[in-house]
């Protein structure tokens, strides 16, 4: 069973990403912290039973292992969302069982929190970057529990790309969360995420 863990905006630094999505949101993100061995940080902002995960490439860390995750090495522009990661447990299953080329499993940790993800040799996940990353967080006491709750909730997540329906079809029965869709385009793919604030006003992320 997968469940939707979190969803990742990138950025070209922190400080420019959290601008853009506090700007977006009108709420502050929380604190996040360093990944040494990517050399990457990040903050968060909870969205009930999800979050989101504002990422950025640190100037002050020297990465450990590259190519770095969520092929951080290659994201230039705007902030935007570049991808998504489900929960599950390893060991139901081996996830390139699941789509090959999810990549290998690797042990990561950041202040109290440990989990284990999926992360491919050249950092880009299956689908150009579109298929989940796969997260288990084990033991871990998981990040909505200590997130501050700022009432945003998540209204839908849509998932566009050509080969929409293949992806689709590779998560059917293991995922059914019905807030996510999958829509097939010909162009280039992007995510598109709709909030609620608790005021009740929809805001478009894309």
């Amino acid at each position: 069973m997968l469940n939707l863990d979190h969803i990742v905006i990138s950025a070209e630094s922190l400080l420019v990403g959290q601008e853009f999505i506090e700007d977006k949101l009108g709420v502050k993100a929380d604190p996040g912290g360093d990944h040494p061995v990517f050399g990457t940080h990040n903050k968060l902002i909870s969205f009930g039973d999800t979050y989101l995960e504002i990422i950025a490439v640190s100037p002050e860390l020297v990465p450990e292992r590259v190519p770095r995750w969520f092929n951080l090495d290659n994201f230039t522009g705007e902030p935007r969302i570049t991808n998504w990661v489900c929960s599950t447990s390893f060991s139901k299953f081996a996830p390139n069982d699941l789509m090959h080329g999810m990549g290998e499993i690797i042990n990561l940790s950041r202040g109290s929190l440990t989990w284990n993800i999926t992360v491919p040799d050249d950092g880009q996940l299956p689908y150009e970057g579109f298929a989940p990353a796969l997260i288990d967080w084990g033991i871990s006491v998981h990040p909505t529990q200590t997130l501050k709750d700022n009432g945003i909730r998540l209204k839908k997540f849509i998932i566009k790309h050509k080969s929409a329906t293949n992806l689709r079809s590779s998560f059917s029965g293991l995922l059914s969360d019905q807030r996510i869709e999958f829509l097939s385009t010909s162009g280039a793919g992007s995510y598109e995420l709709w909030i609620e604030t608790p005021q009740n006003n929809s805001v478009a992320i894309k």
